[in-house]
């Protein structure tokens, strides 16, 4: 029978990850799906267990299991035949309603959309940044495998979950006529509502500095080069401003940015902290005064939201794809250019008043616009339309 309002939903949710060291698909899932229950949607994550110390629960309010890896994982993220025939099991035993898959690349992506369309189960996809043009360009091993193994298993979904617009352009640009929704991701309420050093305690080298905050992956799709170099200019009229860097390293990037800043004179002003999650995240946002994230692209970032949920001013590309922070006066939107990033950076730092300022008004944008009601809400809404459909599922075997 095809779910309606009148009986809860059973969603299982499929993601590489749910490690804090995964970035945002993970953040965002281990908030969605608790928000999720109370608009009448029952979720399970099925995850692997693909970096010590990963947790099989997600946060309150939803159940799932983590599969050990298997022997392909070296070669492609998430392998594990546990979780393939965990997810055959209990979709050919009528489990669920829908699968919702998170990400694109990885082998837990692969196998839930296989999966799904073997036992003619509706699924959507989120793509959280997966299609977009920066990294498609330059990855010649996603290209083919967009076109010889995924562009038919994403034309089976029911539906597409894109962040922003400019992620549903991308996805009709690639030739897909699945149909899209586009919500943002949301961000825990209530957040830190103090920045400006109030979190020295935890870094006590930070205490009556400028902190520049950088929260994310330490990639150089983040931007991290444009960062370093604004800061080197910044950093001989701002004797006080120091960056304090937040995030997983991947490839060496790290490595390469501390030979930077060494190489400039300013290794002793920066700090790097690796991944920090829960109350040690919160320190950190709570001793920043100003956040920075100049990627070259984007889906959606959770750091811009708990930067603003944080009251803290935000210096973001135009590539961030996030227009509403311009249009709230919550920070400034710039160019991907190291010179536009450091006048945007000076700025905030010549008017402490001006960019506390700012940042009550992200927080107010965030109060209003992104709390994970409103994106639970959105999608609880988009699962019930694809279930009322009572048609076969598009591509379906």
């Amino acid at each position: 029978m095809v779910p309606n309002q009148s009986r809860r939903l059973r969603v299982l949710h499929v993601v590489a990850s749910l490690s804090a060291a995964w970035g945002g698909p993970a953040a965002a899932l281990r908030s969605l799906a608790p928000a999720l229950a109370d608009f009448g949607v029952d979720c399970t994550v099925a995850t692997t267990a693909l970096r010590q110390g990963d947790s099989a629960a997600p946060t309150a309010g939803a159940v799932a299991e983590a599969f050990p890896l298997g022997w392909a994982a070296p070669i492609w993220a998430a392998h594990s035949p546990r979780l393939r025939d965990y997810l055959h099991q209990a979709l050919g035993a009528g489990r669920f309603d829908l699968v919702h898959v998170h990400e694109l690349w990885h082998y837990a992506s692969f196998a839930a959309g296989a999966a799904a369309r073997r036992h003619r189960m509706p699924w959507v996809l989120s793509l959280r940044g997966a299609l977009n043009e920066w990294p498609l360009r330059r990855n010649w091993k996603k290209r083919l495998y967009l076109r010889w193994v995924q562009r038919a298993l994403i034309e089976s979904a029911r539906g597409v979950h894109a962040l922003t617009d400019a992620e549903a352009e991308s996805l009709r640009l690639l030739g897909f006529k699945v149909p899209v929704l586009v919500a943002p991701n949301g961000v825990a309420l209530p957040g830190v509502e103090s920045g400006g050093n109030t979190g020295f305690a935890w870094q006590p080298a930070l205490q009556g500095k400028d902190v520049l905050l950088f929260l994310g992956r330490l990639h150089p799709m983040k931007g991290v080069n444009l960062l370093l170099s604004a800061f080197a200019r910044l950093a001989p009229r701002f004797p006080d401003a120091v960056l304090l860097i937040v995030g997983p390293d991947e490839a060496g990037t790290r490595q390469r940015m501390e030979r930077t800043l060494a190489q400039a004179g300013l290794a002793q002003r920066a700090i790097f902290t690796g991944v920090l999650d829960g109350a040690a995240k919160m320190a950190a946002l709570a001793a920043a005064d100003v956040f920075v994230l100049p990627s070259y692209t984007e889906g959606f970032s959770n750091a811009i939201l708990e930067a603003m949920s944080a009251s803290l001013p935000v210096v973001i590309s135009t590539q961030c794809h996030f227009p509403d922070v311009a249009a709230a006066g919550a920070g400034h939107v710039v160019a991907t250019d190291a010179a536009a990033i450091e006048r945007a950076i000076e700025r905030l730092l010549q008017d402490p008043a001006g960019r506390c300022e700012i940042g009550r008004k992200g927080r107010a944008l965030v109060v209003e616009r992104y709390a994970w009601a409103h994106v639970a809400a959105a999608m609880s809404d988009w699962y019930r339309s694809i279930l009322a459909d009572r048609g076969p599922a598009p591509g379906s075997a």
